[in-house]
């Protein structure tokens, strides 16, 4: 199952984008744009222009990202000039498109967002389907599962107003990757069962191989051998009889890992090296490292580490070249393995913190993702009131114009009797609506200064708790690790100790992350403000989904955990801001229980409120901590393995739930347990 994780998933998310934007091959498409160039020169008609612009504008996918941008720029100025709406609402996917094929996924999905707008507006709804997958995917790329997760199923919902087969499919295969990052992997296998039977109804044998391949991959990942060989061998039948040597490619890779894991090590060699000729073939460095790196993990299993080496650093220079940060770690962990195993400490040592450094630039990257997210969904709701605002003043402007008309005709019906008076009263009716105009722009100016203040002195406040918080807690961590480090090069400890000192890094750089993910979502609350979504939902389910997430955790510290009900119990409130509240409650029980403890959770109905309840026979909390633990005041505490906590998950559970017009609170002794309390409205 090792080789379904990590690697596998970024090449499942390449290819997916390959699979909706690159329709040809390169070269074929080079051929191809050539063409419609010398045929966009020869013709006169507007429509013949438009048609053969937007065949342009697709085929530059594979051939030029930019220039695919320029082309659907003049696309969408014809359609406008001709009054095509669909053809404007298709030029902005193209236009997102080619900026997503650049990794800049801001720009893709502003584009996207104007796509969606115009398809709306003009009911074109092939076009308001594609850009809703777009905008999906879009998200999935940022690692926001819940908008991307959002977005498939309203495109899913579109295309089967539409019966458009094509759309379903992919949105079935979309949703499915999802479920498969997020580890569900019976949910991913439920809607990549669905493409499989869809696609086999149409007779697309293109997307069965596809749907297959899926499939063996999720039956690796949940240990079942004999299934994922079979699908992985039907996958790779049916893409060989097709001539499709990317997707053979791609399934001789899915069957080599299910080989590797039953080590039938000579087939999946065997295997890998198909795969690898392939590869060549189609040039596909991407595919190829990970191919050297499948190889390299087959060889570490048999104990030839010189060929080991060769393939994990031709992996290496592979990832290297092709700038793939996800591809060179793999590599670099391979090479770690081999080092030890062969006694070169120095290479090995080299190897790791190369590897460390390439896994901070991972982790750095994906924090520039979510502060991108973060800053495209503030300039979208900037963007949303400014249209607000200009729709007013638009309003406001046209009643002056009435106005104005008005006062004009009854001027003109007096100005033969009374000129002279008319003009002095015009006069000082003027001077009058200027000066009360001057006051009335000054006070709201005023008002807008004072909230402006206001707002500054709240977000200088948020920002000086957070560097508190920050500078306190992450200094702990550091400190330790550069003491390992120290005692590491100067040689004082051996090995044993050195395992355990790890094994504990390993926690505390755990909770560490586990603190600032709460954190970055307790700062993001406080700047942007909480966003709540109420739905009605059955609480007990959220329990037993929460319950089977910390299953293995509870169990390496031998704990209990029970549900005394399992009734319908349904609650109305945002469903993902309780489920994080379920989850933090959880952790922090398990965190601080002992061997033999017992967590018991339940939720009942009472009147118009549901009432939910994490209760554990742990140490309990003292005097002094029951004051503060919904203070921002700075604290830490220990688990029983040495875990370290903090109170910022149960300072945001707390605000969640009273934005969701609920409310928390906990009973405690010290030595008998702790139980905390959650009321929330009941559906309505």
């Amino acid at each position: 199952m090792k080789g379904i994780e990590g690697i596998s998933r970024f090449i499942l998310i390449r290819y997916y984008w390959i699979g909706v934007f690159f329709v040809n091959p390169c070269i074929a498409q080079i051929s191809k744009v050539n063409n419609l160039q010398t045929e966009l020169k020869n013709v006169k008609s507007d429509t013949s222009r438009l048609r053969i612009l937007q065949q342009l504008t697709e085929a530059y996918s594979s051939v030029d990202p930019e220039k695919k941008f320029q082309y659907a720029t003049v696309y969408k100025k014809l359609g406008e000039q001709l009054g095509n709406d669909s053809a404007v609402a298709d030029a902005y996917i193209h236009m997102g498109i080619s900026y997503g094929i650049r990794s800049k996924l801001d720009s893709a999905l502003y584009y996207f967002e104007l796509a969606h707008r115009q398809s709306v507006k003009s009911k074109y709804l092939i076009g308001t389907g594609r850009s809703l997958a777009d905008i999906a995917y879009a998200y999935d790329r940022l690692d926001n599962k819940i908008e991307s997760i959002k977005y498939n199923f309203k495109a899913l919902e579109i295309y089967k107003k539409i019966d458009y087969t094509r759309g379903i499919n992919q949105c079935y295969v979309n949703i499915g990757s999802i479920y498969f990052d997020l580890k569900q992997y019976r949910l991913a296998e439920s809607y990549f069962n669905q493409a499989l039977n869809s696609y086999t109804r149409s007779k697309d044998q293109a997307g069965i191989g596809s749907a297959l391949f899926e499939l063996g991959n999720i039956y690796l990942a949940t240990g079942n051998d004999r299934k994922a060989l079979e699908y992985h061998q039907k996958g790779l039948d049916i893409r060989e009889d097709m001539g499709d040597l990317n997707g053979s490619s791609l399934s001789r890779r899915g069957l080599a890992t299910v080989l590797l894991d039953q080590k039938k090590y000579a087939q999946a060699l065997n295997v890998l090296e198909k795969s690898l000729t392939e590869t060549r073939i189609l040039k596909d460095k991407f595919l190829e490292g990970d191919v050297l790196k499948v190889m390299a993990d087959v060889y570490i299993a048999l104990k030839n580490y010189p060929k080991a080496t060769a393939s994990a650093a031709a992996a290496l220079k592979i990832s290297r070249e092709i700038k793939s940060k996800i591809s060179e770690s793999a590599a670099l962990q391979a090479l770690v393995i081999v080092y030890k195993n062969t006694g070169a400490i120095d290479k090995a040592f080299t190897a790791q913190t190369e590897y460390l450094a390439a896994e901070k630039q991972i982790q750095t990257e994906k924090t520039l993702k979510d502060i991108t997210l973060a800053e495209f969904s503030r300039t979208r709701t900037e963007n949303a009131e400014l249209e607000k605002d200009v729709q007013i003043i638009s309003s406001k402007n046209t009643d002056y114009l009435t106005r104005l008309n008005n006062y004009s005709t009854a001027i003109s019906v007096t100005l033969v009797i009374l000129v002279s008076v008319c003009l002095l009263l015009l006069q000082l009716y003027r001077s009058n609506k200027q000066k009360l105009a001057t006051n009335k722009m000054l006070l709201l100016q005023k008002e807008e200064i004072d909230a402006y203040n206001q707002e500054l002195s709240m977000l200088n406040e948020v920002k000086n708790k957070f560097f508190s918080i920050i500078s306190h807690d992450l200094r702990s961590p550091l400190n330790t690790l550069q003491s390992l480090f120290i005692i590491y090069r100067e040689g004082d400890i051996e090995a044993d100790e050195l395992r355990l000192l790890l094994s504990k890094m390993e926690d505390t750089i755990l909770s560490t992350g586990t603190f600032l993910d709460n954190l970055l979502e307790w700062s993001k609350n406080q700047l942007d403000g909480m966003r709540i979504n109420p739905v009605s939902f059955n609480l007990n389910r959220l329990i037993a989904e929460n319950m089977s997430l910390f299953e293995t955790n509870a169990g390496l510290k031998n704990l209990s955990i029970r549900q005394s009900n399992t009734d319908q119990v349904m609650a109305y409130a945002d469903e993902n801001m309780i489920n994080l509240v379920i989850r933090n409650l959880l952790s922090n029980s398990i965190k601080f229980c002992s061997p033999g403890d017992t967590i018991t959770l339940s939720a009942e109905p009472q009147g118009n409120k549901v009432v939910l309840s994490v209760q554990d026979t742990g140490p309990g909390i003292n005097e002094k901590t029951k004051q503060s633990i919904f203070n921002l005041e700075h604290a830490l505490s220990s688990g029983t393995h040495g875990e370290k906590g903090n109170r910022l998950g149960l300072i945001l559970c707390r605000d969640m739930i009273v934005q969701n017009k609920g409310r928390i609170w906990f009973e405690s002794e010290s030595g008998k347990g702790t139980r905390f309390w959650v009321e929330l409205p009941a559906k309505i």
